[in-house]
């Protein structure tokens, strides 16, 4: 905390606006270094900071989403879970007709059905 400006770093900790707005041009390892003198200061002298803003460094803002985009590959992988979804009905429906074709020609042959074997 020493090889910073005492004032600034104090007037950081208090919430000034004037001298978060100072701080924005210098690189990011002077901010970080500035932001844990100001954070030390604020637990050794129990220091709320009058602005809502606990935070000495800047909150990069939200990129812009494309919403199209997003619509577009929800209805992608809407559209593949369907199509999953019918294949996994017609191999079941396939299962289920062969299964019942083979109980068809089993009971013309006069032979037991599968599930009535002898154990």
């Amino acid at each position: 905390m020493s090889e910073f400006n005492q004032e600034l770093v104090r007037a950081l900790a208090n919430g000034d606006q004037e001298a978060h707005e100072q701080i924005k041009s210098l690189p990011a390892a002077v901010r970080m270094g500035l932001g844990l003198a100001v954070d030390k200061l604020r637990q050794d002298e129990n220091i709320i900071p009058m602005s809502s803003g606990l935070s000495v460094y800047d909150k990069p803002k939200s990129s812009y989403i494309d919403d199209d985009a997003v619509r577009e590959a929800m209805q992608r992988r809407m559209d593949i879970e369907r199509e999953n979804r019918e294949r996994q009905e017609a191999a079941k429906e396939a299962f289920i007709e062969e299964q019942t074709r083979l109980a068809v020609e089993r009971s013309h042959a006069g032979l037991t059905r599968n599930d009535r074997l002898p154990r």
